[in-house]
């Protein structure tokens, strides 16, 4: 089976302590396992991987997972509580590793297949952080590593379904782990990783026949790829990932002033904007800043119907009644100075560039001047870092509960600079109100399912009020596939993980998943 990796050479690191290191694609998920699942395409849906069981002890300031028993890695080892413990507090102690701290306490090994993790910090939200991110790795091997970060690491042993085989710095090879826990997965002998030189390179090897799996933007994909081929060509989007916004910097005028955020937001015609710039597949935002449908179970009564609104009349309305009025160019001014935003964007993004466009035409035609101004990504970082600007376009990330994206971009606590949070509040937004509704969650046991709402209801309150970001769309995150070697890819009807060969640990359960074509 043939998938997309990436454009120019690969290097041969398969390091899976560095997140942020230049790994191979299928390092996670493929080779290094995680705890538990966390499926962030169906709401509530957490497995067992590497543990069977967990349990909150200490208040929430411990975790005791229970360990599948039998599990070997993929030198024939076994996999115990021991190497649990290892790989807490190698993380811990290793200051590499954890340059903004860690709130590991401890970590004791009660039995073979029984492990208890403390922590400085109440830890019921965390559990996908715990469980879900950290990927264990031997500690038989790994202790003997005295500098983790610089370790290539070109011989992985994992718990994974596959294992690593050839490399050249055009393409390699995962085979599968002969010693895998699930009985009788994979059923697939191995998957070939290919780089090409730029994207639409890739594309066409993808809509030529010559890869079973990608993960990249096209702008039709039923004429670019299924028509291709209607009998095996399929794509899945994954919507509830992100939502991309319009990101306010509200130290700064003229977007401090709510006046001016809402009259943008009655503006927009989010329709249009996901039609001309973003090939029609991005899906409506919640105003209450929530992925729907799937957490359709955590919005508010209030905004159960609640849509976001393009008024034009209201746009104007509003300025009017903040004491804006028409210059003789036709825009709105106040104090003898015009209202006009610069927008920043990452140079090459071609479709954020293009709803730029059309939002720069749509807030004309309500009097609002729109500029928009591409930098280099390294210097779009830079000054979400440094608040230096008006209003850049960006996506908001969360993950298997609303709490996360509420958490990444409206706590106080997640302003940069100084912030951990590697998703954050790039708004500079502060409301004492959620800070306090999102410590709630934080300290509420996760079967507290009310309490929890409650929290949450507050919070969407603030959201509808205050409008800290503008949203344009949920975003569109696309995943092909084609089933003449290869079936059972994630569908519609059955979303048991993200299809996104990039994403992991969805990657490993996917390919273990597969089905070869007789």
């Amino acid at each position: 089976m043939n998938v997309i990796a990436g454009t120019g050479q690969f290097n041969e690191n398969l390091n899976p302590l560095v997140q942020g290191a230049p790994n191979l694609m299928g390092t996670w998920g493929l080779i290094y396992e995680t705890l538990m699942f966390f499926n962030q395409s169906k709401s509530g849906d957490v497995q067992p991987l590497l543990a069977t069981k967990y349990e909150f002890g200490d208040e929430g300031k411990s975790i005791t997972f229970t360990l599948r028993d039998g599990v070997k890695w993929s030198d024939g080892k076994p996999f115990t509580a021991e190497d649990v413990a290892f790989n807490f507090l190698y993380r811990r102690d290793k200051k590499d590793l954890n340059a903004g701290g860690s709130n590991v306490k401890d970590a004791q090994v009660l039995s073979p297949t029984s492990v208890k993790i403390s922590f400085t910090e109440k830890m019921y939200t965390k559990l996908w952080d715990v469980a879900g991110h950290q990927y264990m790795v031997p500690k038989h091997i790994w202790e003997k590593v005295d500098k983790p970060t610089k370790e290539t690491n070109t011989k992985p042993v994992g718990t994974g379904p596959f294992m690593m085989g050839e490399f050249t710095p055009q393409s390699y090879t995962m085979v599968k782990n002969p010693n895998h826990w699930d009985t009788g997965k994979p059923k697939i002998a191995g998957m070939r990783f290919w780089s090409y030189n730029n994207n639409d390179a890739s594309l066409q090897a993808m809509v030529t026949g010559q890869l079973d799996w990608g993960g990249m933007f096209m702008a039709d994909p039923d004429k670019q790829f299924v028509a291709k081929d209607p009998e095996h060509n399929a794509y899945k989007n994954e919507s509830q990932l992100y939502v991309t916004n319009l990101v306010p910097n509200l130290t700064k005028a003229p977007m401090n002033d709510l006046a001016v955020r809402q009259a943008i937001n009655f503006a927009l015609d989010r329709d249009k904007i996901i039609e001309l710039a973003f090939a029609g597949l991005g899906k409506p935002a919640s105003p209450a800043g929530i992925v729907l449908p799937l957490f359709q179970d955590y919005l508010s009564p209030k905004y159960a119907t609640a849509k976001l609104e393009f008024n034009q009349d209201k746009a104007r309305q509003t300025l009017e009644a903040a004491g804006y009025a028409k210059d003789g160019d036709g825009y709105y001014a106040k104090d003898g100075k015009r209202l006009s935003v610069t927008c920043h964007l990452v140079s090459g993004w071609t479709d954020y560039v293009s709803a730029a466009q059309v939002i720069k035409q749509q807030l004309k035609e309500v009097g609002i001047e729109f500029k928009s101004k591409e930098v280099s990504f390294n210097a779009f970082v830079d000054m979400q870092q440094k608040g230096d600007f008006e209003l850049m376009m960006w996506n908001a990330y969360g993950g298997p509960h609303p709490y996360y994206m509420y958490d990444n971009i409206l706590n106080s606590k997640s302003i940069p600079p100084g912030s951990q949070n590697a998703n954050q509040n790039m708004a500079r937004y502060k409301n004492p109100a959620v800070d306090a509704a999102l410590k709630v969650i934080a300290d509420t046991p996760p079967e507290q399912t009310d309490t929890i709402k409650q929290a949450i209801y507050a919070i969407q309150d603030a959201v509808v009020a205050d409008l800290p970001y503008i949203p344009l769309q949920q975003s569109s995150a696309l995943a092909e596939f084609r089933t003449t070697n290869v079936t059972g890819w994630p569908s519609e009807q059955n979303p048991y993980a993200l299809g996104l060969p990039f994403s992991h640990p969805d990657n490993g359960i996917v390919a273990k998943n597969l089905q070869p074509v007789q």
